[in-house]
């Protein structure tokens, strides 16, 4: 997936968003394992996957929680950075080779005083992100394990392929013995 031709499919790409996803967006290769974005450091990095996987995630207490995976298609990037200008409480980390284009929001907000079509393509990129922290939320308050299951297999079919069982656990809040549960049900 192409992070313009995604564009190109929500708002008008002018020449002065060609223009700046040509200068200021870059398409890296990260291999699997490779931390994209670390815990406690400034990170004001949008992410776009092209191709393979991501998950964000931190540690608490020594344990590690997945609070989420981005597969192709999907935008990410660290929120408490972007808008409150703090460290990032997160990690993101390539679960597989990886083609990731990045872009630094602030040449993107600087971009945006000057342009309505940057500003449609910032919004398009904060709403990405408030829905996916929304439909996250929703589940986390009022799905069952089992519907958290579920839905992730709806929204990710090839998940469990691609990702370990103790991480998918982790990022449904669940025992990994209560997710074998879960599966040996379904």
């Amino acid at each position: 997936m192409d992070l313009f031709e995604e564009l190109k499919k929500h708002i008008k790409v002018d020449n002065e968003i060609e223009r700046f996803l040509k200068e200021e967006c870059k398409t890296k290769a990260f291999k699997k394992g490779e931390i994209l974005s670390q815990q406690n450091q400034f990170n004001h990095t949008v992410f776009f996957v092209n191709e393979g996987l991501l998950r964000m995630f931190y540690f608490e207490n020594g344990k590690d929680i997945t609070t989420n995976f981005y597969a192709e298609g999907k935008i990410t990037a660290n929120i408490d950075t972007l808008f409150e200008n703090k460290p990032t409480r997160y990690n993101i980390e390539a679960l597989e080779n990886s083609i990731i284009t990045t872009c630094n929001y602030q040449k993107l907000e600087e971009l945006c005083m000057l342009s309505l079509t940057a500003a449609n393509f910032s919004r398009y990129i904060l709403s990405k992100l408030m829905l996916q922290m929304s439909k996250r939320i929703s589940s986390l308050q009022y799905m069952t394990a089992k519907e958290k299951y579920t839905q992730l297999l709806e929204e990710n079919r090839n998940i469990i392929q691609r990702v370990p069982l103790g991480m998918i656990a982790s990022f449904l809040g669940i025992s990994q013995e209560t997710l074998s549960r879960i599966r040996s049900n379904i």
